[in-house]
């Protein structure tokens, strides 16, 4: 039988105390290092979500937004952000399209103009985009 265990060898086989990497700090490290990891995993989980069709039906048909200049000199842009009525639209990492509200530069983003504002719908997913709801030019 072979007996593994990590830390320096010492007659007795009891790791000195106070030695740094002994099992018991490895362990800490281990929980710790979980734990952070788990927990932002988590805060992804409990993003609460609507349906897309829900902004629509509260919010109005939006228009597709198309950035011609830089966002900072675009005046029409900015009166969108402040007053709530803008939607980013990306894709996820498993090729889903969602969405949420404000502006976010991103690349392949698109871009969602509502007639009504959108702050109730804030820190909020939005999910099942149908490009049908969104009104042509």
């Amino acid at each position: 039988m072979v007996l593994l265990r990590q830390g320096p060898w010492i007659e007795d086989g009891q790791t000195p105390p106070g030695q740094e990497c002994s099992n018991g700090s490895l362990i800490l490290f281990a929980a710790v290092s979980w734990r952070a990891f788990f927990c932002t995993r988590m805060k992804l989980l409990t993003v609460k979500t609507v349906r897309f069709a829900q902004v629509v039906e509260k919010a109005g048909a939006p228009e597709v937004y198309t950035l011609w200049q830089k966002p900072a000199q675009d005046r029409h842009l900015q009166s969108l952000i402040k007053n709530h009525r803008l939607m980013t639209v990306q894709k996820s990492d498993s090729g889903a399209e969602f969405g949420f509200v404000g502006f976010k530069e991103r690349k392949g983003a698109s871009y969602l103009e509502f007639p009504k504002s959108l702050k109730r719908f804030e820190n909020k997913r939005i999910i099942g985009i149908k490009w049908d709801l969104v009104k042509s030019s």
